[in-house]
């Protein structure tokens, strides 16, 4: 009887360990996205704990555009291909991806409005809509040869208080 209880405590804890490593979270529209706009290799997802305080201003500035009508409860960060200069067209590529596959309406072209970012903001659904953003930084990151950043954020509505 012990060696049953034993025998199934360690399937769980053997299947728990290998579900960490190897499933992918439910929502994975933030990857989808980044992957058809901004491809590997040239491109390269940044590690969590790279350009922390670039990250940060990010979020916080998306967060103070759009007012605090709205926070991040997710994000993907990817830093360009060295020199990279082509805004537009990944932004384009984002919407492309967000309207035409994910079926997204336009909420927010943000595109000429701050000389720091750019932002485009989609809902999706009716009901209980989710909201994601693609955040592009004008200006490159200090020693990373060149690489601008490019956020996938998720949001949610803020809480009325």
């Amino acid at each position: 009887m012990k060696f049953r209880a034993l025998a199934v405590l360690l399937v769980l804890v053997c299947c728990a360990l290998v579900g960490c490593k190897t499933i992918e979270p439910a929502n994975s529209m933030l990857k989808d996205m980044q992957e058809w706009t901004t491809p590997e290799p040239l491109d390269r997802l940044s590690p969590v704990h790279e350009q922390p305080r670039a990250k940060a201003a990010m979020v916080q500035w998306v967060e103070q555009y759009l007012k605090h009508e709205y926070r991040v409860i997710g994000q993907r960060f990817v830093l360009t291909q060295p020199g990279f200069t082509a805004g537009a067209s990944i932004g384009s590529k984002a919407h492309q991806f967000a309207t035409q596959n994910l079926g997204g309406t336009m909420k927010i072209e943000g595109w000429y409005d701050d000389d720091n970012y750019r932002i485009f903001l989609w809902a999706f659904g009716d009901s209980s809509p989710r909201y994601v953003a693609f955040v592009w930084a004008n200006d490159f990151l200090p020693d990373t040869r060149e690489r601008r950043m490019v956020g996938y954020l998720e949001l949610e509505p803020a809480a009325k208080n």
